[in-house]
């Protein structure tokens, strides 16, 4: 999955009540808009659900609370989703219009009119039966009033579709209707006639945003309105419908319809109809769906079509629609439009985004068991749909989308942004099997092995699937007997390495690091590493099974990584599976293995770790070397008046017995730490340090925090200090006195600063400025008081390091023209040995030179003018045709003459 995309796991909203009606009744969800008189409406945060025989509940997601509910008699049920609008009058005045449509004993749209000004609120309710067709309301939205004599500019009407393609506009406030479009004003304008049309989808949106994308190749349609389209001033409502006709050759067709401005009379009668402006045939499948749910982008004239399991999306930017793509999601029950280039997809069991563009799985969540369907193939009952995570509406300024699952109302919110143009890198190895790709057909599609990658891939010898089950058959064998040697036999055959007790004379291995069949890595790390229960039930990461030459393979040549070990034990069976490795687990394993630290120097400094591993490892050495102070582990050691040890007769023996090889082992590893290993901690300490340096700033902050306590952060911090302190760091360049001070073996380089100062940094954010305040920040031995001390003495320490680089700078200033003549005469005179044949082999001169002398005075102790330094003659020349010849003696003194000025004085000093 693309890790630009992160679904959080759902939480409820509100619990909704349940239908009286538990085997048909259903919920209905529909948006609540909001603006100002005369403004754009734009999305609220708010949702309106309608629950048949309760009544329709107002539920701002944002806060999770109810806004406000209004009651329906038991026997109405919804026909459509409510459509709500909150508008401020002022800034003590708001309205909410709440209109819906059901059916009982008789149609009838309602009215829920609230005004609320200041601490007082009045409601109000009004309905309205309908007339004309009996077929139920599957749309409704309101439109700007129709501007006339008798009404006014900011008011609003009700505009409502039926099943048929009756439209109907009513008085936004009595109900009253205004105008009534008649079923046939569709299809007037489509190339075939439409036989009984049914309306599947219909949507509001205005002139200008239709002229931007859905009918953005039809720019002769606008002359029908009598002003030019702007976005600010001329801009009326138009309306798109998706119908479906026809019985033996159904198909599904597009409207795009402007609303009558004022009574027409034609031949037909129609004294109110719409105005078609653009009428279109979707592409039918081969095998056509009666159920099918839509979502429209008008800005950017897209359609997608949810039908048996296939989304497909539509493009309507050209003259007629195109199929853009197709995308195979099985159980497919609902969808959610994210952006141009991700879609959220709900099979009630999990929830998917992908992107229709590449056909690949961007983020992907199951369903909690709560709301979890759990539905089979062909399991469609009604108690299965009513469990159906079923997605509503997407909420692009909180990231979060909404669905109904079962009688709740749940939330999920989506972490990261998407791209303006989804791009090819985003969907790498992310694609959606047995998908059919754009411009291939199932006759000229040839399906090619996996097996066949093995040859390109570098590190994979290719060995097939037989062979390879053979060759580990024998290895599986000496891993479960424990038979070390038998088993690095055969892994040094395969990794290209000699381990046997001969010394090969060959030293050369066989095979390059990289060369070695990746498969046979993760087999030895599969082998090495095990999960395993502690005391307390919690599962970590052991080292079973300890091959040394195998194990010193791995970790010299990089591939002791976290990654390669989740990899390598991702399959073994736990009751609870862990996706990744917990932070310094792999550090814990290894230093069990090994107390003497060893090995975790060379995890340190071969293997790549992350911020947290490399903490891990830091905290490891720091506990070694002593460094937290009288922490929790130096005061479990302390002497408690507890339970007395009862022991038998038989068992004192083996206890003292056991008591004394561990004091023998405690000593042996003391002597080892004070001699031979002496180093070996304070190595692996400044390697870890300078490896988590190079981590990005903010992981270093965060891994501190989740990583260490507050009190090993700062126990960090000393050892920060004492570094720059040994470092001569806080010493002045020009002060003599503390030259004694400075430990002249620490050999600290010249970039030591940076990391320093950048880990006291990270360190200090870690703690925050609560911590300091707040007195979190207990110093080594534990005392809250000395935070302050401890903060003036890190200013007085950055002072003085700030002063010794402002110094360092000076001196280099001084000395850049010294150092820089320096470096050019060492350049100009380096040795130079002539061939034992060459001239200057056989010409040996004995002539007797003066000896120079230094002279004491102030003269000679200047630098030359202009800082150049006299260039060595070379000891070779180009030749005829470009042979490179060497000089001989007699070019090499001619060219000396020649460098020697008509007057010149030489002075010998004696």
């Amino acid at each position: 999955m693309s890790p630009r995309f992160t679904l959080q796991n759902p939480y409820v909203v509100a619990s909704l009540p349940r239908p009286i009606d538990h085997s048909n009744g259903r919920y209905v969800v529909g948006d609540v808009y909001g603006g100002a008189p005369g403004s754009k409406k734009r999305k609220r945060s708010e949702l309106a659900v309608g629950v048949d025989g309760e009544g329709v509940n107002i539920y701002d997601i944002s806060t999770s609370r109810l806004v406000t509910s209004y009651a329906l008699p038991p026997q109405t049920s919804f026909t459509c989703p409510p459509t709500s609008l909150r508008t401020r009058i002022s800034k003590r005045e708001v309205e909410r219009r709440t209109y819906v449509s059901t059916k009982g004993p008789q149609a009838e749209i309602t009215l829920f009119h609230d005004v609320t000004v200041g601490p007082e609120a009045q409601s109000s309710t009004v309905t309205h039966k309908l007339e004309h067709s009996k077929e139920p309301v599957v749309y409704m939205g309101t439109v700007t009033a129709t501007r006339d004599s008798a009404a006014a500019i900011d008011t609003l009407d009700l505009l409502i579709v039926k099943r048929d393609g009756e439209i109907q506009c009513l008085d936004g406030d009595k109900l009253q209707e205004k105008w009534t479009s008649p079923a046939s004003a569709l299809g007037r304008d489509a190339t075939t006639p439409l036989t009984d049309a049914k309306v599947e989808f219909a949507q509001l949106t205005n002139a200008y945003t239709a002229s931007q994308g859905i009918l953005k190749d039809h720019h002769g349609v606008f002359s029908l309105f009598p002003q030019e389209i702007s976005e600010d001033g001329f801009n009326p409502d138009i309306l798109v419908v998706i119908t479906r006709s026809g019985d033996l050759t159904p198909s599904r067709n597009v409207h795009v319809v402007a609303l009558p401005r004022k009574p027409s009379t034609s031949l037909d009668g129609l004294g109110h109809s719409v105005e078609s402006l653009l009428t279109a045939s979707l592409p039918s499948p081969s095998e056509f769906q009666e159920k099918a749910s839509f979502s429209i982008h008008v800005s950017a004239g897209i359609i997608q079509q949810l039908s048996s399991n296939i989304l497909t999306t539509f493009s309507m930017n050209d003259t007629l629609p195109t199929e853009l793509s197709q995308l195979k999601v099985k159980g497919a029950k609902s969808f959610l439009r994210l952006s141009n280039t991700s879609i959220m997809v709900s099979t009630g069991t999990v929830i998917t985004v992908y992107s229709p563009k590449f056909q690949s799985i961007m983020a992907s969540i199951k369903v909690p068991s709560p709301w979890n369907s759990n539905l089979g193939a062909g399991d469609e009952t009604e108690e299965a749909e009513k469990n159906i995570f079923n997605l509503v509406s997407y909420f692009p300024r909180l990231n979060t989308a909404v669905a109904i699952a079962d009688n709740d109302l749940v939330a999920i919110q989506i972490e990261g942004k998407s791209r303006a143009a989804g791009l090819l890198i985003d969907s790498l190895g992310c694609s959606v099997l047995d998908q059919m790709r754009p411009g291939r057909t199932v006759s000229g599609s040839t399906n090619v092995g996996l097996i066949t990658m093995g040859s390109y891939l570098p590190g994979s010898i290719g060995m097939p699937e037989k062979s390879w089950k053979q060759e580990k058959k024998a290895m599986d064998a000496a891993a479960s007997a424990g038979d070390i040697a038998e088993f690095e036999a055969h892994m040094a055959e395969r990794l290209g390495e000699s381990w046997g007790d001969k010394v090969s004379t060959n030293e050369k291995p066989k095979l390059n690091p990289s060369e070695v069949d990746r498969r046979w890595v993760i087999y030895a790390l599969t082998k090495i590493f095990a999960w395993s229960n502690d005391d307390n039930g919690e599962y970590k990461l052991t080292i079973p099974f300890y091959p040394p030459n195998v194990f010193m393979w791995l970790l010299k040549t990089g591939n002791m990584t976290v990654a390669n070990i989740e990899l390598a034990i991702r399959n073994q069976i736990r009751p609870v599976p862990l996706e990744f490795i917990p932070a310094g687990q792999l550090v814990d394993a290894l230093v069990e293995l090994d107390p003497t630290m060893d090995l975790l120097r060379v995890l340190v400094s071969r293997n790549f770790l992350g911020a947290a591993e490399l903490l891990g490892a830091i905290r490891a050495l720091m506990e070694s070397l002593e460094l937290f102070g009288e922490g929790a582990a130096a005061k479990q050691k302390l002497l408690t008046n507890g339970e007395e040890l009862h022991l038998e007769d038989g068992d004192v023996e083996e206890h003292l017995t056991a008591l004394e090889a561990e004091a023998e082992a405690d000593l042996a590893m003391a002597e080892y730490q004070l001699g031979p290993g002496s180093g070996v901690r304070g190595e692996a300490l400044s390697i870890a340090l300078s490896k988590l340096y190079t981590c990005p700033t903010n992981t270093i902050v965060y891994a501190l925090q989740t990583t260490f306590t507050t009190q090993e952060v700062v126990s960090l911090i000393y050892l920060l200090r004492f570094e720059l302190a040994r470092g001569g760091w806080t010493s002045r360049y020009l002060d003599d006195e503390q030259l004694d001070i400075i430990d002249n073996e620490a050999g600290t380089p010249d970039n030591t600063i940076l990391v320093i100062s950048s880990l006291l940094n990270n360190c200090v954010d870690a703690v925050g400025a609560g911590g300091w305040l707040s007195g979190d920040a207990r110093l080594v031995n534990g005392d809250s008081f000395e935070a302050e001390e401890l903060i003036s003495s890190l200013k007085l320490e950055v002072s003085a390091a700030l002063e010794g680089v402002e110094e360092a700078v000076y001196l280099k200033g001084l000395t850049s023209e010294m150092i820089r003549y320096g470096n050019a005469v060492h350049k100009a005179w380096e040795p130079r040995e002539p061939a034992a044949d060459g001239p200057a082999s056989k010409k040996q001169k004995t002539s007797h030179k003066p000896v120079i002398l230094p002279s004491s005075d102030q003269d000679s102790k200047l630098l030359p003018l202009g800082l150049k330094a006299d260039q060595q003659i070379s000891r070779l020349r180009v030749g005829a045709g470009g042979e490179v010849q060497e000089r001989s003696a007699r070019d090499i003194g001619r060219l000396k003459s020649l460098k020697v000025g008509k007057y010149s004085l030489e002075r010998i000093v004696i």
